[in-house]
């Protein structure tokens, strides 16, 4: 007897699940990394990068390298030369200090 009321509230529970309850994982909480903003799915142009790290607080950027959606730029921040690599389609960006 418990055992087919087992059956049935199990059975219940399955008919009323949607169809994408079994298949859903929980996504890790989204965190605070630098870009230039959220990703999309358009590439920013190089002349776009600039802009947007001018309004970031970077000054006298000059392309040093370009391949494919990478930059690398030097620039001034606070006075000090810096280098940064920008990935134009993530608009995510690294910066070190520029030697």
């Amino acid at each position: 007897m418990i055992k087919n009321l087992l059956i049935a509230t199990t059975a219940i529970s399955f008919a009323f699940a949607s169809p994408g309850f079994a298949q859903t994982r929980a996504q890790p909480p989204a965190r605070a990394t630098p870009g230039l903003a959220q990703p999309q799915d358009q590439v920013l142009s190089e002349p776009e990068i600039r802009d947007v790290l001018e309004v970031q607080g970077y000054s006298d950027i000059q392309t040093v390298q370009a391949d494919g959606d990478m930059y690398q730029m030097i620039a001034q921040r606070d006075g000090n030369p810096v280098l940064l690599r920008v990935n134009a389609r993530t608009r995510r960006y690294s910066e070190r200090p520029a030697s």
